[in-house]
């Protein structure tokens, strides 16, 4: 993943605003002519301005055919800066006009061109979140945001999120099948107020219950689509995930439930079935003991869980794995609630402290392909309310085609997530970089995500006096058994040369991930000093 693709430009950029002043504008008045902010997503365009003291009015103008209307579409207060377009096609270039009437008569323009995407896009004012409303210390020190929303905007973000709630667990249910089907899914409750995204049921809202005899309506929204199959996030190579959230009930609704929680994707329930189980035609191809769903949180006990056994035909078992956090108080407070998923581990945060961790790598619970992340309010007969100040993800920063995380010993200020016992010398790397020193003995290694049934070279930059024995190895779901596929060893010389290895990752289902291991040790009697390790296509 290239860097520009952790950093995306902003779908509609800033553009400056080209002077367009009445014949009554003065020179001086062009100091005052308005800069014009657009963001287009799928759904609505949003247009940003900075308050003009001297303006009594807005006139906004918009067309998608690139000529002005001769009368404006709205008409806006002098104290506004924001205006959002609706009813919006997807994909289609739409030319904004604003219009600063002044007190005195003479008027200003500012003008901008939104471009509606369906992709999401980072915001540059999402991005101030970040120093006004910082994310716990539990972010992995090195990893860079890759997808956020802050929840700041008047309406939600469809190129981020789904409101089309279903899960795997629903697609036994015949009615809500044929509702996701058809595209009749009941949809959530939700208020948007400019900082937050309160998620709620009561007794009206949403209108029915989510299943015909069941006891919960569903307000929730999620990175993922089952009519379409249309997946909004890509979070295959796990990272780190944060939300902060205030929960809170009224009455004693039955069903109550509030969640943070990943499930596996559709468009069928594959991914849910393990291995050798079928239902409907539907062949499982989950490796058992792999989470098909995890709740960072449930329940206002925070109960953590890890969901897995499935029998053969496709009836839930039991949980891999369950804790409680204890100590904590959820109910109407706002709580930090954080999971790092590598892979080969799990690990689960509040307020930036970690609460526990699945590290065993003869037990590896992580998935290997995206998961579909919910968040959501639940339950009938009283009021249920979660209101989400941001979800944040954070990945390894990922340049030029590498898929190794930490290449050059410079992103974490540490050897993470490399394990081993080399030791950071700073310095000491090419062109006076960080480096790893290898004694006789020593060795570093990390578990990637690659893709699966692909060709790849490992490179890395050697110097010194010792030997250093590289190799690859394929690395089994669950069981973490590891198969050598390619290894090499290399003298180091006095100044830092080249090392190359070629190899050809596992073959796995479709286009899910491969995990390898790579290890590189230090099998001769003096020093080496490591740098600049890669893996490329």
């Amino acid at each position: 993943m290239h860097l520009q693709k952790l950093f995306p430009a902003i779908l509609s950029a800033t553009i400056l605003a080209t002077a367009g002043l009445s014949q009554a504008a003065s020179a001086q008045d062009n100091a005052h002519v308005q800069t014009l902010q657009l963001l287009g997503t799928r759904s609505w365009v949003r247009v940003n301005w900075n308050s003009d003291p001297q303006a009594k009015e807005y006139r906004l103008y918009w067309s998608a055919d690139g000529k002005k209307p001769a009368t404006p579409n709205a008409i806006m207060p002098a104290t506004t800066t924001q205006y959002y377009l609706q009813q919006v096609q997807p994909t289609t270039r739409y030319q904004v006009w604003l219009e600063a009437v002044k007190k005195a008569g003479q008027g200003e323009w500012a003008q901008g061109v939104a471009t509606t995407q369906k992709e999401w896009a980072q915001d540059a004012i999402e991005m101030k979140e970040l120093t006004t409303n910082p994310s716990s210390a539990a972010v992995p020190k090195g990893m860079m945001l890759y997808w956020q929303d802050e929840f700041n905007d008047s309406l939600l973000n469809l190129n981020k999120w789904s409101t089309n709630y279903f899960s795997s667990l629903n697609y036994g249910n015949e009615d809500s099948r044929k509702e996701m089907l058809a595209g009749q899914l009941p949809q959530p409750a939700y208020r948007l107020n400019g900082k937050t995204i309160d998620l709620f049921v009561n007794d009206s809202l949403p209108v029915r219950l989510f299943t015909k005899g069941g006891n919960q309506k569903v307000s929730s929204i999620q990175t993922y689509d089952w009519q379409s199959n249309e997946m909004l996030l890509d979070n295959s190579r796990g990272g780190y995930f944060e939300v902060k959230v205030k929960r809170d009930s009224i009455g004693k609704p039955k069903g109550f439930n509030t969640a943070f929680w990943f499930d596996a994707p559709g468009p069928d329930i594959r991914y849910y079935l393990q291995e050798g189980g079928e239902v409907n035609g539907i062949k499982g191809i989950r490796p058992k003991g792999q989470v098909f769903e995890i709740d960072m949180f449930e329940y206002f006990n925070a109960q953590f869980v890890l969901h897995g056994h499935v029998d053969k035909n496709g009836k839930f078992q039991h949980n891999l794995a369950t804790h409680i956090a204890e100590g904590y108080d959820h109910v109407g407070k706002w709580v930090t609630h954080g999971i790092l998923w590598t892979p080969t581990s799990i690990k689960h945060y509040i307020n930036g402290n970690l609460v526990k961790e699945y590290t065993d790598k003869h037990q590896v619970f992580s998935p290997n392909h995206f998961m579909n992340v919910f968040l959501g309010a639940y339950g009938s007969g009283g009021t249920v309310s979660m209101e989400v100040d941001y979800i944040r993800y954070y990945q390894w920063p990922l340049q030029e085609g590498n898929e190794l995380p930490n290449p050059g010993f410079e992103d974490s200020g540490s050897l993470a997530p490399w394990e081993g016992n080399g030791s950071l010398v700073a310095g000491r790397g090419r062109n006076g970089s960080n480096g790893i020193t290898l004694n006789p003995g020593q060795k570093i290694e990390q578990y990637v995500y690659v893709d699966n049934n692909t060709s790849y070279r490992l490179e890395y930059w050697l110097q010194g006096e010792g030997t250093i024995k590289a190799g690859v190895d394929n690395v089994a779901m669950v069981t973490g058994e590891l198969s050598p596929i390619a290894t090499a060893a290399a003298s180091a010389k006095k100044n830092f040369t080249r090392q190359a290895i070629d190899f050809k990752s596992g073959l796995e289902y479709g286009h899910n991930k491969k995990t390898i291991r790579v290890v590189l040790e230090n099998t001769g009697n003096t020093p080496a000093i490591l740098d600049d390790i890669t893996i490329k296509k």
